[in-house]
């Protein structure tokens, strides 16, 4: 599941930061980071597109809902509630951050606890 939800960040991040578009002669720019500490894990996808109004943030992540920008792109609307889902499912959680220019979602997970 969590290779899923990574893929799915990866895959929005392409499909929304002006791919086919002209953004570079190379294609989008995107950057994908994983990040360790004794608070668990963190992986953030970045990208340079549109991003999303911070008055939409918490919206996007419900099932079903594509902001009016995006409806011209293939999609339901599951994407990013798929990855929230799976987020809280580890006990962990989904930021939606400015990236100026662009959109940059981190899928946090805590450390696991292992029994000795």
């Amino acid at each position: 599941m969590i290779s899923q939800a990574v893929a799915n960040l990866v895959d929005n991040a392409i499909k929304y930061s002006g791919a086919g578009k002209g953004e570079t002669s190379t294609g989008p720019h995107i950057v994908v980071r994983v990040s360790t500490g004794t608070n668990g894990a963190e992986v953030s996808v970045a990208d340079r597109g549109p991003g999303i109004p911070s008055d939409d943030r918490e919206r996007v992540l419900k099932r079903f809902v594509r902001l009016e920008k995006s409806r011209t792109q293939p999609g339901t609307g599951l994407g990013l509630s798929l990855v929230a889902a799976v987020a809280r499912l580890h006990n962990g959680s989904i930021r939606l951050e400015d990236n100026r220019p662009g959109l940059r979602i981190v899928f946090a997970l805590p450390q696991r606890l292992t029994n000795s």
